[in-house]
């Protein structure tokens, strides 16, 4: 009825993970405990972590990847971590990091496999030859730099925020890796700090759902790097920004350009597209798209 307020108790999430779910019962019991408390409802918290067997608070930094088990996280304040693979990452629990951990092996792995594709095939093609340096763009915690770091001779990511920019350096340093250095700083400017050959450098590029801006755009065709890697969350904006590359004439389609009074230093192809559904039972996917610049 108009004006009053019901609350929905869910007992159970049929698609959590089982410590989703378990550490969803004890957010329930909670907020059963606290209900009076709650004036404008309550935002609650269940993250999955993983944490020493013997040990839930114990330091993980030291611990394979492969002993840690699973536990769940209800404090805002906490910290998880995320297991992708033989890598660990950990951070905020109330920061972002990329959802469903069950797929993220294979989806940054299929990123790391185009990469490391394209860098054979140009280095066996001739000209400039493979690829040597690899940026992350909105880098956030180091999940696509350090997944993707090896074969590379240095990794550079910016992320805007610095708690994530410590993140991501300590998750370098946890993984024991010493090729991927993080720096804060706006992706807009992200090219100020870069020095790197544009013929043997890749970048990956994974904005939030909004997607990038025409700016960073445009300075990224400006830079030209050999290969570009968009990960996109909101397939709509991504598209939107390829377009507007096209408009710029800095996409070609079946050989053809847009007509554009300035001729951009960059031209490329869009070479593959693959989209990962890391939101089971909703219309959202993450895409991959990946550009190669034309010689």
């Amino acid at each position: 009825m108009a004006g009053q307020r019901r609350v929905l108790d869910i007992e159970d999430c049929m698609i959590g993970t089982d410590a989703v779910r378990l550490g969803a019962k004890q957010a329930r019991k909670d907020a059963r405990a606290k209900m009076s408390s709650f004036k404008r409802g309550a935002t609650l918290l269940v993250r999955e972590t993983n944490v020493p067997k013997d040990d839930p608070q114990g330091d993980v930094s030291s611990i394979p990847a492969a002993d840690l088990v699973k536990d769940y996280v209800l404090d805002f304040k906490g910290w998880v971590t995320d297991v992708v693979g033989e890598l660990k990452f950990r951070y905020p629990a109330s920061s972002f990091f990329q959802n469903n951990a069950s797929i993220l092996p294979a989806f940054t792995g299929y990123v790391r496999d185009e990469l490391n594709q394209w860098s054979r095939r140009l280095a066996a093609e001739g000209g400039p030859g493979e690829l040597r340096h690899l940026i992350d763009a909105y880098c956030g915690s180091g999940l696509f730099g350090i997944a993707c770091h090896a074969g590379f001779d240095k990794v550079l990511g910016i992320e805007i925020s610095n708690e994530s920019i410590s993140c991501a350096n300590d998750n370098a340093k946890m993984n024991g890796i010493d090729n991927c250095d993080f720096l804060l700083g706006d992706a807009s400017k992200l090219f100020d700090k870069v020095d790197t050959d544009p013929r043997h450098t890749a970048v990956i590029i994974d904005p939030p759902r909004k997607g990038s801006n025409p700016d960073f755009l445009d300075q990224l065709v400006a830079y030209g790097p050999r290969v570009i890697v968009y990960i996109a969350c909101g397939v709509p904006a991504q598209a939107r920004d390829i377009n507007h590359m096209f408009s710029r004439g800095a996409i070609s389609i079946d050989g053809a350009v847009a007509t554009v009074e300035t001729k951009p230093s960059s031209v490329y192809e869009v070479v593959s597209i693959q989209p990962f559904d890391l939101f089971p039972q909703t219309y959202h996917v993450e895409n991959i798209v990946t550009l190669v610049r034309k010689e």
